[in-house]
């Protein structure tokens, strides 16, 4: 029978310890034999702040909002005007923007409008830009949406007139029904009295069934002496499947003949509704043969313009424009590395980082590299029928790149983790059953957050530390040096930094399992140790931890077991609380273990 502790006998003198402390790194790529003693197999809702400082992650805040009936495809973040939306494209086809401080939602199209992998871009904080296979380009200001049939929105005043004394109408001929499609918009005027002018042209409604280049008029009825003049376009009527803005252009890339996305397209210098090859814009076809399927992305980032294949990746650093034709060179960074994964592109501490099914890959200047190795285990096991998302986060002022995978859990089976990069090493995290996330840099904290989505809920994620969360920590399973040793442990400890009552449960491993060894007789037996911490004892082989104070502890407890290699494994359910040490104190026991 095991001794109590003011029962045991001093084994100073034959005292040995395996001490797991200034952890490393999380390595998922190996078993975890053949760890270091200062990595560790699995580490999730723990954040490495320092080697000796594994901080339990806040949880998830209360949900921002719920789009009913709704459930998310694909979420981008926007800033337009001073307003930090969430912008949410549905599996049933619509788009709904979220107020990402109030929740308030706002329908941008309704069902139907577009497929589930759209694409969106922002233009100068002032709309976003969407690309969409099937619902093709469109537009939104935070109040008016402009799509395939609509007259542009980008209405420009060549003569603002003069002597009027009152806002004009403003109507439109040609186009659609002779009216534009019936679309409606307003003046807005400068100067005072009789002597006002239009400043510019608000469209109030888009219109519909307007012909790609239907000549439309923008006519001001009302007394002036001078009459302004305006002019507009109907919106371009493309379609493509990634968009983003370069060097005041837009760009997406549209499918061929064939349906293979190999053009790439741009606007011209009118603006982001400019097609007009007089004004620069124009096409090109992308032939080379490492363009195995496609474009995947086109993302403006770091000054570059990247063009991501599935199997590539190509840059544009500049353009020129000579006798209204807009130059550039295309660059080929990688010829047998690229991504399927648009919504895990990404910049972060100017890299650029993608996953494949592969792992995650930076881009460093000119060179393409593999981060990833110590997720070859995860990966391994990754369902990747739900599209890898990538975020940002500035989790304890540390700046960190996050990718949401479906993890196919050997243990717990299909759920979701959240892989984050930080300072050169990765951990897990682990925050609901999610299906999306998105960064979006609140004005409100001045820091880069995450929101994400199980569904049809808004949550901003790692957010709230006063709810629990579920801590997991695998160390390695090590030989201590001697391989051909067994050891018999016979106490184990935990140091902990908390704030308030936890509890921690911790088994202690060996290559012949966890359940080796055996505690007191009874199935619980409680004790209160000189720290003022209750410590339960359990035939099961788990140690439970309950820390009635805060601060710096360090519990230990009788533990029993065998083996050539010893571990631990930690799991709870807490907040606010650190992970400082692991400490197994072991006697030697039989050479190559052959006396159990």
């Amino acid at each position: 029978m095991a001794l109590l502790p003011q029962q045991r006998v001093s084994q100073i003198g034959d005292a040995k310890f395996i001490i797991f402390d200034d952890f490393a790194k999380m390595n998922t790529k190996v078993a975890r034999q053949n760890l270091s003693e200062r990595e560790v197999a699995w580490q999730e809702n723990l954040q490495p702040i320092a080697g000796n400082d594994l901080a339990a992650v806040p949880g998830p805040a209360t949900t921002l909002t719920t789009l009913a009936g709704k459930t998310v495809a694909r979420r981008f973040s926007a800033s337009i005007g001073t307003t930090d939306y969430i912008i949410s494209f549905n599996t049933d086809g619509s788009c709904i923007a979220v107020n990402a401080l109030t929740g308030a939602q706002s329908t941008v199209a309704a069902a139907a409008t577009f497929s589930t992998t759209p694409d969106m871009t922002v233009f100068s904080s002032t709309r976003i830009l969407i690309m969409d296979p099937t619902g093709g380009y469109a537009t939104w200001d935070g109040t008016l949406f402009v799509g395939s049939g609509g007259i542009s929105p980008n209405i420009v005043v060549t003569n603002g007139g003069s002597g009027y004394s009152a806002p004009p109408a403003v109507s439109f001929t040609g186009g659609a029904g002779g009216n534009a499609g019936g679309a409606t918009a307003h003046a807005v005027m400068g100067g005072s009295g009789a002597a006002q002018f239009v400043v510019s042209v608000v469209l109030d409604s888009p219109g519909t069934g307007n012909a790609a280049g239907a000549a439309i008029t923008v006519v001001f009825t009302g007394a002036h002496t001078t009459l302004a003049v305006a002019t507009v376009v109907v919106w371009p009527q493309v379609k493509g499947n990634t968009i983003d803005v370069f060097a005041g252009r837009v760009w997406w890339a549209s499918a061929n003949a064939a349906g293979q996305f190999r053009i790439l397209n741009f606007t011209g210098t009118a603006g982001f509704d400019d097609i007009n090859p007089a004004n620069a814009a124009g096409s090109t076809t992308i032939t080379d043969r490492d363009l195995v399927h496609g474009i995947t992305a086109v993302r403006a980032l770091n000054n570059f313009l990247y063009i991501f294949g599935d199997q590539s990746i190509k840059q544009i650093g500049s353009i020129t424009v000579q006798s209204s034709i807009t130059l550039f060179t295309i660059l080929t960074l990688a010829s047998d590395i690229g991504t399927s994964f648009l919504m895990s592109i990404q910049s972060y501490n100017r890299l650029v980082l993608f996953a494949n099914k592969q792992g995650v890959y930076g881009i460093f200047g000119a060179t393409v590299q593999k981060i990833s190795d110590d997720l070859d285990g995860i990966f391994e096991l990754t369902d990747f029928s739900q599209e890898p998302n990538a975020a940002l986060n500035d989790l304890n002022n540390i700046h960190c790149y996050l990718l949401l995978l479906k993890y196919l859990d050997p243990v717990a089976g299909s759920r979701s983790i959240v892989a984050i990069y930080q300072q050169n090493k990765w951990f897990l995290i682990s925050q609901g059953s999610l299906l999306s996330i998105c960064s979006v840099p609140l004005a409100s904290t001045t820091q880069v957050e995450t929101f994400g989505s199980s569904g049809a809920d808004v949550t901003q994620l790692l957010q709230n530390k006063s709810v629990n969360v579920a801590v997991k920590l695998i160390t390695s399973l090590t030989p201590h040096g001697n391989i051909v040793q067994a050891k018999k442990p016979v106490i184990s400890g935990i140091a902990v930094t908390t704030t308030s009552a936890q509890t921690l449960t911790m088994t202690l491993d060996t290559e012949n399992g966890s359940n080796s060894y055996q505690f007191a007789a009874a199935s619980v037996v409680n004790w209160v140790n000189n720290m003022g911490q209750l410590v339960q004892f359990q035939n099961n082989g788990l140690v439970n931890v309950n820390f009635i104070t805060g601060g710096f502890r360090f519990p230990k407890q009788d533990t029993e077991g065998y083996g050539k290699y010893i571990g631990n494994t930690v799991t709870g359910s807490v907040q606010n609380l650190s992970i400082n040490a692991i400490v197994n104190q072991y006697e030697e026991a039989d050479l190559w273990g052959e006396s159990p």
